[in-house]
């Protein structure tokens, strides 16, 4: 089996289909996935759950055998061998290909063998189906568990310099294992790129609206962050962003690093962090002054998440939306059982600020703090 080839930036289809309040029009979309070619970038990512997968396929046409394509499975029916197969075939007929360069588990299947995907996996690349596997939202026991019983080629890693608890975590299996680490938010989701308002407001569809990075001592500590690399930025010419996506390149072990534009002009920006190199130096001044930044923020937030459970908010969308950030960084930071906190976290996800029971989220308030008092962690 060849190498896979991943150019050093690729461009993630995510905001194409409307992960930030607006789907992208077929016509721009294929503007925008040329324009990238254009700019020298011959990986894709994309996922069945995306809805952009026939786009990307349609899209790239006579280029596909020039290009590495990703996309995923598990975020829709599970990870059953019959799911694994038939989603394959699905994603193939819309990709408008016969391989897959990269195939990736998107999320843990609690109900599913780590064996039986793996073999699945396998058969498949055995089949010519696929060429490479890899893995991407999983907890570090699952993690451990695919590299051990399979070949994961890649892991995927939410990254940049604001979020960077997925990179620590999976580093040090690196001196074991042999996987590359496929960044994605390399700016963090545009906070890092100096663009949004230091108090910003989304749209209701748009995933911002609920994510925590955007919220609190986080997005304070993002912005201070960004103002960084705005200033490390202007000492070589590069803007905020440019600057952002150098340094998730300039770490050890990360093969590629995912970009998302749907603005034509910031993809060509982005691109042009390519050109950028950060040198010894500036590396580690940005490394030490995120360092610093990750002792205060986690001082920090743990005072807030003390103050959100032991007087929850009134109103509904307020306690919701407090949650999701208790529950982001208590996963994060292994503060609460993986499986329990996915389990939370889908339910909170699933009710409607509007009519859901002040009760019912009182009740998740509770069983978060028993979760802590029985591990005492929270005070730790």
């Amino acid at each position: 089996m060849s190498p896979l080839p991943l150019s050093k930036l690729g461009y993630g289809c995510y905001a194409l289909g409307g992960a930030y309040g607006h789907k992208i029009e077929i016509t721009r979309a294929t503007e925008l996935i040329h324009l990238a070619y254009d700019m020298g970038i011959r990986f894709f990512d994309t996922a069945d759950q995306y809805g952009t997968e026939a786009v990307l396929g349609k899209a790239l046409g006579s280029l596909r055998p020039k290009v590495a394509i990703a996309t995923k499975v598990g975020a829709k029916g599970g990870l059953t061998r019959k799911n694994i197969l038939a989603s394959c075939e699905a994603s193939l007929k819309r990709l408008q290909t016969d391989y897959i360069d990269l195939y990736q588990v998107h999320y843990d299947d609690p109900a599913v063998s780590v064996e039986e995907v793996v073999e699945t996996l396998e058969f498949l690349k055995a089949m010519g189906k696929i060429r490479h596997y890899g893995i991407g939202h999983l907890p570090l026991d699952k993690t451990l568990q695919y590299l051990e019983l399979g070949q994961p080629q890649t892991v995927l890693a939410e990254m940049n310099a604001a979020s960077l608890d997925r990179y620590q975590e999976l580093r040090p299996l690196q001196q074991e294992h042999d996987f590359a680490i496929i960044a994605f938010s390399v700016t963090g989701q545009g906070l890092l790129t100096g663009t949004l308002p230091p108090a910003p407001r989304f749209i209701e569809t748009d995933i911002r609206r609920l994510d925590p990075l955007f919220k609190r001592s986080k997005l304070a500590s993002a912005l201070r962050i960004q103002e960084k690399l705005a200033a490390v930025g202007r000492q070589i010419n590069a803007t905020p962003a440019q600057t952002a996506i150098a340094w998730v390149l300039g770490n050890p072990g990360v093969a590629a690093a995912l970009t998302g534009p749907t603005d034509p002009g910031h993809l060509r920006e982005n691109c042009a962090a390519l050109d950028i190199r950060l040198d010894f130096r500036l590396q580690k001044e940005i490394d030490e002054f995120i360092r610093r930044e990750g002792q205060l923020l986690h001082a920090s937030i743990a005072q807030e998440m003390e103050a959100i459970l032991s007087n929850p908010a009134p109103d509904s969308n307020r306690l919701k939306e407090d949650l999701v950030y208790v529950l982001e960084h208590s996963l994060e930071r292994g503060l609460i059982p993986y499986q329990t906190g996915v389990d939370l976290f889908r339910q909170l996800l699933q009710l409607d600020p509007a009519s859901a029971s002040q009760g019912r989220l009182l009740e998740i308030v509770d069983e978060i703090r028993e979760k802590f008092s029985t591990s005492n962690k929270l005070q730790n």
